[in-house]
């Protein structure tokens, strides 16, 4: 990319374009997700195994569906960046090529794709 291109970037956009190349971040998530629903069912189980009161069971319960709603959150987040980084990176390409831009809202792989079925022959064209 050119020095350009990515000052026409927002802040979030560029240090989502920067992340995009950090190797094992995807994976740290994951593993951080997986380690967090461990340490919940393993409180639960405690909790059931040692009569833990129905207090505790509830704040418990609260407290981890805070941190799934600000991981959600934090997951959506990171998708609209990726989705604004991915537009802004399509118009440049578009821009570069001299096709015409993309408008909002529309469905460039589904409209290519909708382009090549009625370019193929139809099995009833190839038997006439």
């Amino acid at each position: 990319m050119k020095d350009q291109d990515v000052m026409q970037l927002d802040e979030s956009e560029r240090k989502v374009l920067d992340l995009s190349f950090q190797l094992g971040l995807t994976e740290r998530r994951i593993r951080n997700i997986s380690i967090n629903a461990s340490l919940a069912c393993a409180a639960v189980v405690l909790s059931a195994v040692y009569g833990i009161p129905m207090l505790w069971l509830v704040a418990l319960t609260v407290i981890i569906l805070i941190i799934s709603a600000l991981e959600k959150i934090s997951y959506a987040r990171a998708l609209l960046h990726y989705r604004s980084l991915v537009r802004k990176l399509v118009y440049r390409v578009e821009q570069l090529e001299g096709a015409p831009a993309t408008a909002l809202g529309s469905h460039p792989a589904a409209t290519l794709e909708r382009r090549l079925e009625l370019d193929r022959p139809s099995a009833a064209d190839v038997n006439t």
